[in-house]
């Protein structure tokens, strides 16, 4: 579970100086009306609940609508991620229960327009909402610390007059441990325990063995598994770029087939391997370079399941491989070969730089979407912002 202690820098002090609340929030809150109880299903149908929800729709005012609560949650989620979706139905369905330990949900869009706001709003029903802001949004995921969605900030509704409101921490995990909020207030110790910087560059203790293809005991919620830092696999996906973009030269203007057979491929083919066994680390050359970028530039790891990540190396393996056949069988291939092996590299740099440039991982959208439905894998179960 990824804590979150950073607070409001000075530069964003501005505007609103009497309640903090109204600089993250906005002066009214948007009422999403629905009854829900420990009884109701809740699964909504989003066009009949957008139309209702354009019905219903009412406002009230920001301090107000936090009167007599002690605790503020803040629901962060989008209408394009299907984690989110997922996620949902378990934060409108322990509203009752916060509420009973004096803590106020709201939920704070992450959509790109308003049309997306509502049908979010349609599938939270249930859960009151920020007013759609892209620009206060944007500003508590940088104040928050948010790389990912969905998430579950928990604020103390006190201190209004103070430029920096305490943080306690992002409790989306530590919500599905405890889903009737029996334990809340839920203090500090139901986090895991940080992890060092050499533990994240030599897996041992209680996160395993250094031979592990990720770090153990690094989830609340599967302690386990298996998890790899997301910020070390980008910085080596960064690495892997640059090679893709020197094999490009050389198929267009070096060609130099044995750059292929003698240096480029027996080094990928040994960066993929070994982190295909070991993981980033300890035999990986790039991984061990991008896991040390990532514990300087990053002193708190971004933990994603390792099976898709495995999945990916695979794939990128399988592409280097066929580069290399291709290359070896270039007279027989003809006037074909220049296009094939082209099109194999470019396809390597796409995906390299999609993982190091967006966050996005091809491999791991082809994971969750074929050999999790196929094979009951675990999916990456967050949305990158």
């Amino acid at each position: 579970m990824t804590a979150v202690d950073k607070n409001i820098p000075d530069a964003m002090v501005g505007d609103i100086d009497d309640d903090w609340r109204l600089k993250l929030l906005g002066e009214k809150v948007l009422l999403n009306n629905s009854i829900v109880d420990e009884s109701t299903d809740v699964t909504f149908d989003i066009e009949t609940s957008e139309q209702q929800l354009q019905e219903d729709r009412e406002s009230m005012p920001t301090q107000a609508f936090f009167e007599g609560y002690e605790y503020i949650a803040l629901f962060f989620g989008a209408n394009y991620c299907p984690f989110c979706t997922k996620f949902a139905p378990s934060v409108v369905a322990a509203k009752q229960y916060l509420e009973e330990k004096k803590c106020k949900t709201i939920f704070v869009s992450n959509d790109r327009d308003q049309e997306n706001f509502d049908q979010s709003c349609a599938k939270v029903r249930g859960l009151d909402a920020m007013k759609y802001d892209t620009s206060k949004t944007a500003v508590m995921r940088e104040i928050f610390g948010l790389k990912t969605i969905p998430a579950l900030i928990i604020l103390p509704n006190k201190a209004f007059d103070q430029d920096k409101p305490e943080v306690f921490f992002n409790a989306r995990e530590i919500l599905e441990l405890d889903p009737h909020c029996k334990n809340f207030p839920w203090g500090e110790s139901r986090q895991a325990e940080p992890v060092t910087a050499w533990e994240r560059l030599w897996i041992h203790g209680r996160h395993g063995n250094w031979w592990q293809v990720g770090h153990r005991n690094v989830s609340e919620l599967h302690p386990e598994d298996m998890y790899i830092d997301e910020h070390a696999v980008r910085a080596r996906a960064g690495l892997l770029n640059i090679c893709t973009v020197v094999m490009l030269m050389n198929v267009f203007f070096i060609q130099e087939p044995d750059l292929v057979t003698y240096a480029f491929y027996p080094f990928v083919a040994w960066e993929f391997l070994s982190s295909l066994v070991f993981g980033l680390t300890p035999f990986s050359p790039l991984g061990w370079l991008g896991t040390l970028c990532a514990t300087i530039l990053h002193p708190k790891p971004l933990w994603k399941p390792a099976n898709p990540k495995r999945f990916a190396w695979a794939i990128g393996m399988t592409l280097a491989t066929t580069c290399m056949v291709f290359v070896q069988f270039r007279k027989d291939m003809g006037a074909v070969y220049k296009p094939a092996v082209a099109a194999v590299v470019f396809t390597c740099f796409v995906a390299t730089w999609l993982e190091g440039n967006l966050g996005f991982c091809v491999g791991c959208y082809l994971y969750n979407e074929v050999i999790v439905g196929y094979f009951d894998g675990e999916e990456c179960v967050e949305c990158k912002l």
